[in-house]
Parts: structure tokens; sequence; C-alpha cells
């Protein structure tokens, strides 16, 4: 990987998952998208936060819970800018990428941003049924 390579080789990535970057259809799908494209394993605080919602049989659907999940990691992360404290993500669906901890802890607040806006649109469309 050259210097100026901003990204991944995509050749092998499905191109519907859009890097991560798609619009998930369902929390599962949200996960999945996470699961594969996250690059730190800030990851694990997501779960954390479900796990607990689950637990507790918080309110809310699984939708509610993941926007909630993904609200309370943005919110404890972005802009305090600490890189230092995440490793690799394991699961990430290419298992040769070169981690880049400053630039991967950027990105996946970005990822997660993308996922929490594409969550709320979904709930708030779901309230007009209503």
């Amino acid at each position: 990987m050259t210097e100026n390579d901003d990204h991944q080789d995509v050749a092998d990535l499905p191109p519907e998952d859009k890097m991560g970057f798609a619009v998930p259809k369902t929390p599962t799908h949200s996960l999945m998208l996470l699961n594969s494209y996250m690059r730190t394993d800030m990851l694990q605080h997501i779960h954390l936060r479900l796990h607990k919602m689950r637990d507790e049989d918080g309110p809310g659907s699984p939708l509610h819970h993941m926007a909630k999940s993904l609200e309370q990691v943005i919110d404890t992360w972005d802009g305090i800018n600490l890189f230092e404290c995440f490793t690799r993500n394991q699961f990430h669906i290419d298992p040769d990428y070169e981690f880049r901890p400053e630039q991967d802890y950027l990105h996946d607040i970005r990822l997660m941003k993308h996922q929490l806006k594409c969550h709320r649109k979904t709930i708030r469309e779901l309230g007009r049924w209503r």
C-alpha cells in the first residue's frame, strides 16, 4: 500500500456494501456492515451498549436500540481523538488491511454517523405510518 492510497483494494468487497456506507435495511444489516467495515475495535462499544439495553429490557425496538447505541458511542468518542485507546477490528472484512489508528478512528466515527443518520430517517418515516 502506498502513501497516497486512502482506502483498501476494493476488488473483493461486495459493491452493494459501499465499504460500509450503504443504507442499512435492518438493525441486523447495520451491525453486519459495522462489523465488516469498522476499522477499530470501537465496534465493541456498540455491541456492549446493545447487549446492555437488551439485558435490561430497555424500551424501544431493535431499530431504536441500534440508533441509541450508535448515538452513545459517537457522543463518547467524537471530537476527543483518543485513537490510542483502540486497536484493529479483528472482524474487518479485509484481514490484510493496514491498520492506521488515527485515520481509522476518524473513519469509524464517520461510518457510525452515517449509520445513525440512516436509522433516524427510518424511524421518522416509520413514525408517519402510525
